[in-house]
């Protein structure tokens, strides 16, 4: 078993950078500088570019602005494709830069990602986040990467934005990490939304199945259920954690599992009711949405 990086002293005077100032890299970035570190950062949405500066997170014009006034850069990208588009673009100013990717993608795109930078003599580490965004400080980061550059991960992490960062193993590890962790949220989401559904239809009060589940100490419940319960019951769909991201995590999982030739019956099971669920009008709320599916369908049936 891996043993946690312990946490380490930031390099003094480090200047961390942070691209992509949305729901997780905008709570990574305000930690931060909560801390005292100096952070400059970026995001092509306006509104995320205004709540950073509100955060005292010095805010550039482009990736390439962010590498040159930082020694760390920190990613928190939606896609893959978003990732390799900011790589490339950090290529000409990443030199002698740590970048540190808390992104949830395929583990491909992360050893693509690790080589580019590594030929522009840059280090790379993918660190994808363990936790839900309010749990910024108590982050879990399983790390890929070499050892002194996961420790040095750690330096920056662990007591700022992480309670631990975790080796796994070299590039690309973190985010396979990552994937599986997601299938699991996926399977529970999906099953809680099936189970409630059943209740209904068997004219069991929602509510009252998932609060005696809830207080029954049994191992079926889990804190993704003791959330997504009640939200499912009362129709309550405010995000936590987006269905389209959960529909973009499945889909990397699932292609992992093709590429792996393992027949992943379960995740393909998710990743069709996922997909059923994700709509322009859904998919920015949270995944609890997934019951309004079935209750759709059981009104046409």
């Amino acid at each position: 078993m891996s043993t946690p990086v312990a946490p380490a002293t930031a390099p003094p005077n480090v200047t961390v950078g942070v691209i992509g100032l949305g729901t997780m890299g905008g709570r990574a970035a305000a930690a931060l500088t909560a801390s005292g570190i100096a952070v400059v950062g970026h995001d092509i949405d306006e509104a995320a570019r205004s709540r950073a500066a509100g955060d005292r997170v010095t805010v550039v014009s482009g990736s390439a602005a962010v590498a040159r006034a930082a020694d760390i850069v920190l990613l928190s990208l939606p896609e893959p494709a978003d990732v390799l588009s900011v790589v490339a673009e950090l290529v000409p100013a990443a030199a002698g830069r740590l970048v540190v990717d808390l992104s949830t993608v395929e583990p491909a795109t992360s050893r693509r990602a690790g080589a580019q930078l590594a030929a522009a003599g840059a280090r790379f580490v993918d660190a994808p986040v363990l936790g839900r965004p309010s749990g910024c400080g108590g982050w879990t980061l399983p790390a890929g990467g070499s050892d002194e550059d996961v420790a040095a991960v750690a330096g920056l992490a662990v007591g700022t934005i992480a309670k631990a960062v975790e080796p796994v193993g070299p590039v690309g590890t973190g985010s396979l990490v990552k994937i599986l962790n997601n299938l699991m949220f996926g399977a529970i989401n999906t099953v809680t939304a099936e189970v409630i559904d059943l209740a209904e239809r068997a004219g069991m009060p929602a509510d009252r199945f998932v609060d005696v589940v809830r207080g029954s100490g049994a191992a079926t419940v889990s804190p993704l259920f003791n959330d997504v319960g009640p939200r499912m019951v009362r129709g309550e769909h405010e995000p936590t954690f987006s269905l389209a991201l959960l529909h973009k995590d499945v889909r990397l999982g699932a292609a992992l599992a093709t590429a792996l030739s393992a027949p992943a019956e379960v995740t393909h099971t998710v990743l069709a009711l996922t997909a059923a669920a994700h709509t322009a009008e859904t998919g920015a709320l949270d995944t609890s949405v997934l019951i309004d599916t079935l209750r759709a369908r059981r009104a046409t049936t």
